[in-house]
C-alpha cells in the first residue's frame, strides 16, 4: 500500500507539471480567477476545498499544483486527481477533476468455510470498508490459503472475485473458498534423540493421533505436553518444539518436533523436600528448561521471602553441576531458616543537619510496632533501597557530595532483636549562586523564569535542573520549535557550596500546521473528525494539541486505531501537514446474559433470576453519536427496566459529552410496586487527572401499581407513598479520585458529592433539595494489608406540599452502610423504620397466616415488619482492616456505625442511645476477581436490642381508606447478626 501511494504521488507530481506544461508555460504565473471542482461521484466539497492549495487571487504555480495533488491523494479517497487550467483573459481558470476510489464493501466468504469467518477476517491484510487495492485483495487470498493450510487443508484454494458498484463506489470482494480435503495426521517425527526414552513413549502423550484432522494449534499443544512429560521424568532441561508440518505423498501431514531430552536432573536439598523444590522450580520455569539462571532466581526469591517472614539471617545456597557427569545435572539447594528476628531500633550517625525523624520517615524499614501493621521485618533489598532513598534526599536538597554507607545490622538488647545503623557523611551544602538562560530569543525572560523551578539562593538540586530542561524544551516544542534543544551546564565551586547553572537553548526553525489530511474513515464523516482537531491551519505546531486530538478521537470509542502524524516541514513555508489515519471498529455491539440477584433480606423480593440484553450502535449518521437500548427483566418478581440512550461525545465540537437517557422501570420496595418513566440529560468534564465534575437533569413519573396493598402505609405519620408523583430535578456531582487502583485500592483516597434540586415543571410538583457526600481513604500498611476509613453524610430538605418520593429518601443497613443490620432496615423504630405487624381479616376460607406466631389471630393474615420508611437525614462511618491470606484471597475486620433520621436537623453525632449511631462489628472474606472483589461478611450489633411493637388492625371507612388502627396485641423482636 505504501509503495502504491508513493507511486501515485510521484505520478501526480509529474502529471501536475505536464498538465501545466501542456497548456503552455504562459499559464504559470498568471493570476487564478476561479477554482472549481468536479468529480465522477459524490464527495465532500468542504473537505476537498480545505485541501486544495491553488486559490483564486494567487498566481498559478507548480508548487501549489503539486501540493494540491499530494493532499488529495493522501486522503486515499480518490483513484485519480487531475488539474486542468484554461486561460481566461489575462488570468487562468483552474478545475480540479476527481475520480473517486472504490472501497471494499461488502466483504464476503463463499463456498465451504471450515473455520470461523472472524478468524478469516483477522488473517486478511485489510478490513471491510478499506480502500480497494487489487494487490491487497490478491495478498488476502494468499493469506487465507496459508490460514487454511495451518488447519490441515493442504490443497486449499481461494479465488478472489471483485464486482464494482459504480453509483456507490463500493467494491464487493468475494473470496470463494475451496478448502479441499482435510489432511489427516501421520505419525509424528522427532528431530533429535529421544533416549533414554523411546519415540513410542513420547507419542503416547500426543493427543493428535494418526488419522485425526490436523490443527497447528493442537500440534503445538502436544509439544507442551511432551515437554511436561519429560520434566516429570526428572528431565527438567528438556525441550520439545514444533518446527514444521510436512506433507506426504498420500496427502497426510507429519508433525516434525525438535527434541532435546537433556540430562537427568537430580535435586539434592536441605530444608526443603525434593518434590517441593522440583514443583516450585518447574512452576517458575513455566514449562521452559531449568537452567542455572532460573535456580539463582529461585534462591534469591526464597531468601527474600524468608526475610520478610522474620528469618533475617536465613541462608539459601545452591550449586549447579552439569559438567562432572554429562548424563546428570546435580542441583543442590540448602535452606537454613534460622531464628526469627525483628527490628528493635533504627539509628543514624553523621546527620548533623537533618533530624533523625526526617530520615526515618524516608525508610520502609521500621522498628517493631503493632502486630501485622508494623511487624518490624528486616529485608536486605528493602534496606538497600532505604539507603538509596536517603542518599537521593540529601543530593536533591543540596548535599551533592553526601555519602550513605551500607547500613550496619547488629544484635539488639533482647534475643531476636536487631539494631540498624545508617551512617551518613553529609559534606557541604550547595546553594544556587546563579541561574542563566542563554540563546532564548523568542521567550521573554519573565516567561522563562516562570518555567524554571530552580531558584537562586535555594539548595542546589540536580533533579530540578533536569526538570527545567524538560520544561523549557516542552515550551518550545509546544509553540512550533519542534527541533529546539536545551542542554544544561552545572558548575560546582571547589568547596562544594555554590552552583552556577546555565541553560543553553538552540531554538532552530519554527514550524506551523499546514493541511489536515484525514483518511481511513468510511462510516465516519471527515467533517466530524476534522471538527475534533484542536488547531487551525497556520498555528504553530504544538505537541499538546496533537496529543489532545489523538485523545479526543480515541475517547470517542468509534476507532480501533488512531494515529496523528505531523509530516516533514515544507522547506519554504515551514508548514507541516498532519495526517490523521483511523481504523474504524465494529459499530454494532450486542449484550445478553442471565443472572441471579440475591439479597439476604427476603422482604426486598430480590431473590430471583433475571434476563438481560441490549444492543448499541456507536456511529449514528457517521457523527460518532452512540445509541443503545438495554433491558433487564426478572420474571418471578416482575421487576425490570428498559433504558434507551443517546450519547454525543463532543457537544458542539467541545470536550463536553452529552448523554440523553429514556427509561422505564418496575421495582419493588417491600410491598410497594413502583413504575418509573422518565428522561435524563447529563454532561461532565474531566477538569484534571482524578477530578470529574458533572451536571444532570431528570424528569420522571413515579406510579404505584398496587394501590390496594398500599392503603396500610405511613403508620407513623410520614407522607403517603401510595400517591402518583412527578419529579423534575437538576444538580451537579463531583468526584475526586486519587486511588492507586480502582478495582483493588491500597492507598490514596476519593471524595464524591452530589446535589439535586427538585422544582415545579410541567406536571411535576415536588420541591425539595437533596445532597450526599462521601470521603474514603486507603492506607497501605505492612505488605498488602490495607486500612480503610469512610464517612458518608446526606440530607433531604422538603420545600413544598408534595411528599419526598420514597426513592429519594435515605436508607441504612446492608453491605454498603451498616453490615450488622438487614439491607435498608436500619433506622429509629417508629420513625424511619416500622416494626409493627398489620393483621387484616382473612377474606378467603381457611385459617390465616398469623397463628404460627400469634395463635389467637387465626382469622387474620399478618404482614410483619420491619418496613422500609427511610428518612431525610443520614450519617455513616466505616473502618475496615483488610489482611491478605493467600493469592487473591483476603480477610477483613470491620466496624460500622450508621443511622437514618426523620430530618437532617435530627442528626445526632453520638453513638447508640435512642437516636444515636448504631454500631456493628464483623468479619469477612474477600476474593479478588478481574471485575472486582467477591465478599462474604458477617456483622452483629455491638449493643443488640429487643424492640417492642404493636399488632394493628386497620379501620377502613366506606370508601376503603384506612382511617385508624386498632391495637390487637404487642410483641417483641431481638436483633441478631447478619450474613452478607
Amino acid at each position: 500500500m505504501r509503495v502504491e501511494s508513493f507511486q501515485r504521488l510521484t505520478l501526480a507530481a509529474v502529471f501536475a507539471l505536464s498538465a501545466v506544461t501542456a497548456r503552455g508555460q504562459e499559464l504559470l504565473g498568471r493570476t487564478i480567477v476561479s477554482v472549481s471542482c468536479v468529480a465522477d461521484g459524490p464527495f465532500d466539497r468542504e473537505d476537498v476545498a480545505r485541501l486544495v492549495a491553488v486559490t483564486a487571487g494567487r498566481p498559478l504555480s507548480e508548487e501549489d499544483t503539486a501540493a494540491t495533488l499530494r493532499n488529495l491523494y493522501a486522503t486515499r479517497r480518490f483513484a485519480d486527481v487531475r488539474i486542468e487550467a484554461d486561460a481566461v483573459g489575462e488570468g487562468v481558470a483552474v478545475t480540479v477533476v476527481l475520480f473517486n476510489a472504490f472501497h471494499i464493501h461488502p466483504l464476503v466468504f463463499a463456498g465451504h468455510v471450515p473455520i470461523p469467518r472472524a478468524e478469516l477476517r483477522r488473517a486478511l491484510p485489510f478490513a471491510q470498508d478499506a480502500l480497494f487495492s487489487s494487490a491487497a485483495v490478491d495478498r488476502g487470498a494468499a493469506e487465507l490459503e496459508r490460514r487454511l493450510q495451518a488447519d490441515g487443508y493442504l490443497s486449499a484454494r481461494v479465488r478472489a472475485e471483485v464486482s464494482f458498484d459504480a453509483p456507490r463506489f463500493n467494491a464487493r470482494v468475494t473470496y470463494r473458498i475451496d478448502p479441499g480435503p482435510s489432511a489427516r495426521v501421520a505419525e509424528a517425527f522427532f528431530d533429535g534423540d529421544p533416549a533414554p526414552f523411546s519415540a513410542v513413549d513420547l507419542r503416547a502423550r500426543i493427543r493428535l493421533k494418526p488419522g485425526d484432522r490436523y490443527h497447528e494449534s493442537a500440534a503445538r499443544a502436544d509439544a507442551v505436553r511432551m515437554t511436561d512429560f519429560l520434566h516429570g521424568k526428572d528431565r527438567y532441561r528438556a525441550a520439545v518444539e514444533l518446527i514444521a508440518a510436512q506433507g506426504t505423498e498420500d496427502g497426510r501431514i507429519v508433525p516434525v518436533y525438535r527434541l532435546l531430552v537433556g540430562p537427568r536432573v537430580l535435586f539434592e536439598e536441605v530444608g526443603i523436600t525434593p518434590a517441593k523444590l522440583a514443583r516450585e522450580l518447574h512452576a517458575l520455569a513455566e514449562a521452559q528448561p531449568i537452567d542455572e539462571e532460573l535456580v539463582l532466581q529461585f534462591v534469591d526469591g526464597r531468601r527474600e521471602a524468608l526475610q520478610r517472614s522474620g528469618h533475617y539471617r536465613a541462608t539459601v545456597t545452591y550449586s549447579f553441576d552439569a559438567k562432572s557427569d554429562p548424563a546428570l545435572t546435580r542441583i543442590r539447594v540448602k535452606i537454613v531458616e534460622g531464628p526469627r528476628f525483628f527490628v528493635e531500633r533504627v539509628r543514624f550517625t553523621g546527620n548533623a543537619q537533618v533530624q533523625d525523624r526526617t530520615l526515618a520517615g524516608l525508610m520502609a524499614t521500621r522498628k517493631k510496632g503493632l502486630p501485622v501493621i508494623a511487624p518490624g521485618r528486616l529485608v536486605d533489598s528493602v534496606l538497600s533501597a532505604d539507603a538509596e532513598t536517603i542518599l537521593a534526599y540529601y543530593q536533591s536538597n543540596g548535599w551533592i557530595r553526601a555519602k550513605v554507607s551500607p547500613p550496619r545490622v547488629e544484635d539488639g538488647t533482647r534475643p531476636g532483636a536487631l539494631v540498624v545503623t545508617v551512617a551518613v557523611e553529609e559534606g557541604p551544602r550547595a546553594t544556587v549562586e546563579s541561574r542563566t538562560v542563554v540563546g532564548s530569543e523568542h521567550i521573554e525572560a519573565s516567561a522563562a523564569s516562570a518555567l524554571l523551578s530552580v531558584r537562586e539562593g535555594a539548595p542546589f538540586n540536580p533533579n530540578k535542573v533536569r526538570e527545567d530542561v524538560g520544561a523549557l524544551t516542552a515550551w518550545y516544542h509546544d509553540r512550533g520549535w519542534r527541533e529546539a534543544a536545551v542542554r544544561d551546564e552545572m558548575v560546582l565551586s571547589e568547596d562544594g557550596t555554590r552552583a552556577r547553572i546555565t541553560y543553553r537553548v538552540d531554538e532552530g526553525l519554527r514550524s506551523f500546521f499546514g493541511k489536515t489530511i484525514v483518511r481511513g474513515n468510511s462510516r465516519t464523516t471527515t467533517r466530524r473528525i476534522a471538527g475534533l482537531v484542536t488547531w487551525e491551519e497556520g498555528d504553530a505546531v504544538s505537541e499538546t494539541k496533537v496529543l489532545e486530538t489523538q485523545r479526543r478521537l480515541s475517547r470517542s470509542g468509534v476507532f480501533r486505531r488512531v494515529e496523528v502524524r505531523p509530516q516533514r516541514s515544507d522547506p519554504v513555508t515551514q508548514s507541516k501537514n498532519v495526517e490523521i489515519e483511523v481504523e474504524e471498529g465494529r459499530p454494532w455491539s450486542l449484550l445478553y446474559g442471565v443472572g441471579y440477584q440475591y439479597s439476604p433480606d427476603a422482604t426486598t423480593n430480590q431473590n430471583d433470576p433475571y434476563l438481560a440484553g441490549g444492543f448499541s450502535y456507536n456511529n449514528v449518521l457517521g457523527r460518532m453519536i452512540s445509541a443503545g437500548l438495554e433491558a433487564q427483566y426478572a420474571p418471578f418478581s416482575r421487576r425490570g427496566r428498559v433504558q434507551g440512550s443517546l450519547r454525543e461525545p463532543f457537544l458542539f465540537g467541545t470536550s463536553y459529552p452529552l448523554n440523553l437517557f429514556g427509561f422505564y422501570s418496575r421495582e419493588l420496595i417491600q410491598a410497594v410496586e413502583l413504575e418509573r418513566t422518565g428522561v435524563a440529560l447529563d454532561s461532565f468534564k474531566i477538569v484534571s487527572p482524578g477530578l470529574r465534575i458533572g451536571l444532570r437533569y431528570t424528569y420522571q413519573r413515579i406510579r404505584p401499581t398496587n394501590p390496594a396493598k398500599l392503603s396500610l402505609t405511613d403508620l407513623v405519620g410520614l407522607p403517603s407513598i401510595n400517591r402518583p408523583i412527578e419529579e423534575s430535578t437538576i444538580g451537579p456531582d463531583i468526584l475526586f479520585d486519587r486511588r492507586d487502583d480502582i478495582v483493588d485500592p491500597h492507598s490514596g483516597y476519593y471524595l464524591s458529592g452530589s446535589f439535586k434540586y427538585a422544582f415545579p415543571l410541567f406536571l411535576a410538583k415536588a420541591q425539595f433539595a437533596k445532597f450526599s457526600t462521601q470521603a474514603t481513604g486507603f492506607l497501605r500498611l505492612y505488605g498488602r494489608a490495607t486500612f480503610v476509613v469512610s464517612a458518608r453524610l446526606g440530607g433531604v430538605f422538603n420545600h413544598g406540599s408534595e411528599p419526598v418520593p420514597i426513592a429519594e429518601r435515605f436508607f441504612g443497613g446492608g453491605r454498603s452502610t451498616q453490615r450488622a443490620f438487614d439491607t435498608d432496615l436500619l433506622g429509629i423504630p417508629g420513625q424511619t423504620v416500622d416494626y409493627s405487624t398489620i393483621a387484616t381479616p382473612r377474606t378467603r376460607s381457611g385459617a390465616g397466616n398469623c397463628p404460627a406466631a400469634h395463635p389467637e389471630l387465626s382469622a387474620f393474615d399478618c404482614t410483619v415488619g420491619p418496613r422500609i420508611l427511610g428518612g431525610n437525614g443520614f450519617l455513616a462511618l466505616n473502618a475496615e482492616f483488610r489482611i491478605p491470606i493467600a493469592g487473591n484471597l483476603g480477610a477483613a475486620v470491620f466496624w460500622d456505625a450508621a443511622q437514618v433520621w426523620q430530618s437532617f436537623s435530627g442528626i445526632r453525632f453520638q453513638f447508640e442511645g435512642a437516636a444515636g449511631l448504631r454500631q456493628g462489628v464483623g468479619l469477612g472474606l474477600r476474593y479478588l476477581t478481574p471485575i472486582g472483589p467477591v465478599r462474604i461478611e458477617y456483622g452483629w450489633p455491638i449493643q443488640p436490642r429487643t424492640i417492642g411493637f404493636d399488632i394493628l388492625q386497620p379501620i377502613v371507612n366506606a370508601q376503603g381508606q384506612v382511617v385508624d388502627f386498632k391495637v390487637l396485641g404487642h410483641d417483641t423482636t431481638k436483633e441478631k447478626g447478619r450474613l452478607f
